[in-house]
């Protein structure tokens, strides 16, 4: 899942669907939403009252109706609430509270639990999934059900979600799914039936895999699996079994605020919350003055010395008992990273990428640019540092050394940068995007006498750029999927890249191709035993880290800043936001300073 760092723009968009034997075929649902600096928060269901003249007034007439509030400050692209389209992180907050898959990953162990499922099994050859699903869960009531009530969720429902994955052309659903399933490529072809899933009974649904997976039952726990119902789809509405429901009023160029499922499969006592709203705010300092304000409840991705300022300044409010604030530091299962397009000159020529691999100094981008907001430089492989017993560190990247990487430009036939194209370096329109991206054009002309011109696009944008390899290299962020390294590997499987550089090619958008690597991926994925399958990944990611089709920059961490009246909330490395528990309780003034 791709992260851009800073500011999305959000816009008004559309759906056009197919059904499977309609005249139609399902393409893309976008909710979007205009760009604006106003600083507004919002929740609850009526917006309409909501605009003011002062841009740093904040509507908290719904306060008491337990609305949890975040800041959107990475958004660089359109909200997409498509479950099989999501690629994005802020897109994946907002459609995971409307949106369930059948399992779900825990937000502390990240192990795989039922969630629209009761319970699964697994065959003793590894090969079929069978899924009893829960009885009772009901979509969200909406209009497009008859008497605008929610029906039952049955295992019709599930065929039908998984059908749309591989119907829909380029989908990104479909990636993570492509030749898993028995029959589901022959079905993509002739639009019959997937051989492959079948259905036992209403509550119970089985898979045959085309061999043994180590990541089926986790995609199955990803929001790209989200269970979706025909009649929403058909009508091109937002519906699904989560906690929160989604309306397009309250939806607008400030925010978007879903409400609480009131039929939710729980029970009818969660969520807890009434409503959570996801609200843009510009700029971090922003964000922090309105949490300080206390008109916002939890705000990520803090700098470290802004951290440190005001844990210096307001040391009375960490240590109160109780306290104030909460402050919590997370790895994140991330790596921000330069993907290198390897089909086209000069990234064609290994010597090439060495040399700029070399000559950036990625301890100044975390230690000047970041303020050491990062786990730390990305000086090995692909793979983060967060996923519990891999062993990143054996992995031997290339370290910074000006002296090798210009004999390495030389030995490629441009000493001393001499003749050396210039490169075009693409990046999020945020604020941290930019200076990284300044910093590594300012080290490439010190250092290689290479010059770099930098396109600042949305991520939508970014898409197109490198779908067409109008560019030659792209600065991104990855965040797993599932918390195991085949997730990052992904990024280089050369089996999908299409065979003209005009085409999209997503998620390996380097157009890398190595067999050698390709083997070991597709062992890893077959390979069930963990150390094992982490062993073929060290393999891969030594390869990656050798040929150089992309150069990590910094493993990502997270600092939470979160209000004390906020219980239940989970930070946690997948970036997971399972709001179902998570409740508001008010500290008094009195409580705090005693």
């Amino acid at each position: 899942m791709l992260i851009f760092f800073d500011v999305i723009t959000i816009k008004n968009g559309l759906l056009v669907y197919l059904a499977f034997n309609e005249s139609i075929i399902m393409k893309r649902l976008i909710l979007s939403l205009s760009v604006c600096t106003l600083l507004l928060i919002a929740c609850g269901g009526d917006q309409s009252n909501n605009s003011s003249d002062n841009n740093d007034v904040i509507n908290n007439d719904n306060n008491n109706n337990e609305c949890l509030k975040f800041a959107i400050s990475k958004m660089n692209t359109a909200i997409d609430l498509d479950p099989i389209s999501v690629t994005d992180v802020t897109s994946f907050h907002v459609a995971s509270q409307i949106f369930e898959p059948l399992l779900r990953l825990n937000e502390k162990d990240l192990s795989v639990e039922p969630l629209l499922a009761e319970s699964w099994e697994v065959s003793e050859d590894n090969l079929t999934v069978s899924i009893n699903l829960k009885k009772g869960v009901f979509f969200q009531d909406n209009a497009c059900f008859e008497n605008g009530k929610g029906r039952e969720l049955k295992a019709s429902d599930v065929l039908y979600t998984f059908k749309r994955i591989f119907t829909e052309e380029g989908n990104y659903a479909y990636s993570l799914l492509k030749n898993k399933i028995v029959g589901s490529e022959e079905f993509k072809t002739n639009g019959k039936e997937i051989s492959g899933i079948s259905i036992v009974d209403d509550y119970t649904i089985t898979f045959t895999l085309t061999q043994p997976s180590s990541n089926f039952t986790s995609l199955l726990a990803t929001i790209s699996t989200g269970i979706v119902a025909k009649e929403a789809i058909q009508k091109n509405v937002v519906v699904g079994c989560g906690p929160f429901v989604y309306k397009p009023e309250n939806a607008d160029e400030k925010s978007i605020t879903l409400e609480k499922n009131k039929n939710y499969h729980l029970g009818k006592e969660f969520p807890y919350l009434n409503s959570v709203s996801y609200n843009y705010v510009k700029s971090g300092q922003d964000q922090l003055d309105l949490f300080m304000k206390g008109e916002l409840d939890v705000i990520t991705g803090i700098p470290s010395n802004a951290i440190k300022e005001i844990v210096e300044e307001q040391i009375a409010d960490f240590q109160h008992n109780p306290v104030k604030y909460l402050l919590v530091r997370s790895p994140q299962a991330s790596t921000s990273y330069l993907s290198l397009n390897t089909s086209k000159p000069p990234f064609d020529n290994i010597k090439v990428r060495k040399a700029i691999a070399m000559a950036i100094d990625k301890s100044r981008i975390v230690d000047k640019i970041l303020k050491g907001e990062a786990a730390g430089p990305g000086d090995h492989g692909i793979v983060t540092s967060a996923l519990k017993g891999y062993d990143y560190s054996s992995v031997v990247g290339l370290e910074f050394d000006v002296a090798k990487a210009k004999e390495q430009l030389a030995s490629a036939g441009f000493k001393d940068g001499t003749n050396f194209p210039t490169l075009i370096l693409t990046c999020g329109k945020g604020n941290t995007n930019l200076r990284v991206a300044f910093e590594i054009q300012k080290q490439l002309a010190s250092n290689l006498n290479v010059n770099v011109e930098i396109s600042s696009v949305t991520l939508s944008e970014q898409y197109l750029m490198n779908s067409k390899s109008e560019c030659h290299f792209s600065l991104k962020g990855w965040l797993a999927e599932y918390p195991d390294p085949t997730s990052f590997l992904s990024l280089y499987y050369g089996k999908d890249v299409p065979s003209a550089n005009n085409l999209k090619s997503f998620p390996n958008e380097s157009r890398y191709k190595n067999s050698e690597f390709d083997k070991l991926y597709e062992q890893a994925l077959v390979t069930l035993d963990k150390s094992k399958r982490y062993e073929l990944c060290l393999t891969a990611d030594q390869i990656i880290a050798s040929e150089v089709p992309g150069i990590p920059l910094w493993y990502r961490e997270d600092y939470h800043l979160i209000q004390s009246k906020v219980k239940g909330y989970q930070p946690n490395a997948m970036n997971i936001q399972n709001l179902v528990h998570v409740k508001l309780e008010e500290v008094s003034a009195k409580e705090i300073n005693q």
